[in-house]
């Protein structure tokens, strides 16, 4: 067993594994410590819905998991940015449907802030 007991909360952030399972595990879980949420998981989250592999429903399932989880806190430098994903995927009756056109515009962005900050860290 986890020492922090974080690990299906981990799992669920890296969407390792059969969602529905990494929800409930997740559901029933006390972590004791946070896990954090970084562009990372978001590209590999939109890149599963790209590739067919799971549908823009399971995205939308998986992100407002993550959204309504205490114990996710969002990667402080681009916080913004990750939270803005979490609520657009989570709620799209309030945005736009989560389509893999939709996935693959927030592919784009999620890269594009990536390289950026490859780009200043190579000057």
């Amino acid at each position: 067993m986890d020492a922090n007991r974080s690990r299906p909360l981990q799992d669920l952030v890296r969407w390792n594994g059969e969602l529905s399972e990494l929800i409930k595990d997740s559901q029933h879980s006390e972590p004791t410590s946070t896990v954090t949420f970084r562009r990372a998981h978001a590209v590999s989250a939109v890149e599963k819905v790209i590739a067919g592999v799971a549908s823009p429903g399971q995205l939308v399932d998986w992100g407002q998991a993550l959204h309504f989880e205490e114990q996710v806190d969002v990667e402080e430098a681009h916080r913004d940015l990750l939270t803005q994903f979490l609520v657009e995927i989570s709620t799209p009756e309030l945005f736009e449907p989560v389509t893999r056109a939709a996935c693959q515009r927030w592919l784009s962005v999620l890269q594009t802030s990536m390289a950026s900050d490859a780009d200043a860290t190579g000057r």
